[in-house]
């Protein structure tokens, strides 16, 4: 009887095997953790990109159209780099063109003059500065044909919010805010109506984007008149000026004159003998 023998595996594919697949594994695992780190980099890098801030230049005090742009009336103000990119435009070229101010580069408008009103803790911008003066003359005349000075009857209240940022020439929005008697028809329990007058609260706009005709303080001057005269002066004069205690006093309006036709007098008159009517403005958003 002959015994079969067990033949031996000469080629190792068994022992190896084992071996390869684990390799393989290891192989995965390590791509695995590869990418794993890769995206935790990734993420962690647009998170320290989310939270970079740059320092910008922000208005410290309120800016009144044509003044002086000093060192004081600036101050730096740290925002999110995401959101200054949000600022910039892109120019006829297509080229992206900042808007917001860097605080470093704030020098570039120190002693120009503010193109229009600059409310406190806003953003300053390039397009807010101009090298000169708008001269409001032109604009603003002293004669309107067909036209009639009329004071505006407005909270003092309404003003000294303003009072910053109002000159001639400036445009407004009037808002009146009245009561009003109305009719409302309500149940009468049986079936019927009956009326009832109930008094209400209404606000209508009297004139959107009115130009400003005139401005007077509390003795009566014209502001106008003030500022033709400070327009003749030096810069340096009229920067010494504007920091004396009396031209801010003299500038600062009291009465708003406007020049108006007689249908629009007609409408303020309209407005101006409604029940405890109140004058409100607000200055019309620039779009620039």
């Amino acid at each position: 009887m002959k015994i079969a023998k067990k033949k031996s595996n000469t080629t190792g594919v068994g022992i190896n095997r084992p071996r390869a697949n684990q390799a393989r594994k290891l192989l995965l695992l390590l791509l695995i953790i590869g990418i794993t780190a890769g995206l935790i980099m990734w993420v962690m890098q647009i998170g320290e990109q989310a939270e970079r801030t740059v320092t910008i230049v922000m208005i410290a005090k309120p800016v009144y159209k044509n003044q002086v742009i000093t060192e004081d009336l600036l101050k730096p103000y740290d925002i999110l780099e995401g959101e200054f990119e949000k600022y910039a435009v892109v120019d006829s070229n297509g080229q992206n063109k900042r808007r917001l101010i860097l605080w470093e580069e704030r020098n570039q408008i120190l002693n120009s003059f503010a193109a229009y009103p600059l409310q406190k803790d806003t953003y300053a911008e390039y397009r807010s500065f101009i090298k000169r003066r708008v001269d409001n003359t032109d604009n603003v005349l002293y004669s309107f044909p067909g036209k009639e000075l009329v004071p505006l009857e407005i909270a003092r209240g309404e003003l000294d919010a303003f009072k910053t940022f109002l000159k001639p020439g400036d445009r407004l929005n009037i808002q009146a805010i009245f009561t009003e008697k109305v009719t409302v028809p309500e149940s009468d329990g049986f079936g019927g109506t009956v009326n009832n007058t109930v008094e209400i609260y209404q606000s209508e706009t009297v004139f959107g984007d009115i130009m400003i005709a005139d401005l007077l303080n509390s003795k009566g001057e014209s502001i106008l008149d003030i500022y033709s005269n400070y327009e003749r002066l030096s810069i340096w004069d009229q920067a010494k000026l504007e920091a004396t205690q009396s031209f801010q006093e003299r500038t600062t309006p009291a009465t708003l004159l406007l020049a108006l036709t007689p249908e629009e007098k007609e409408r303020y008159y309209f407005y101006l003998s409604k029940s405890n009517v109140k004058f409100k403005v607000s200055m019309p958003q620039r779009i620039e």
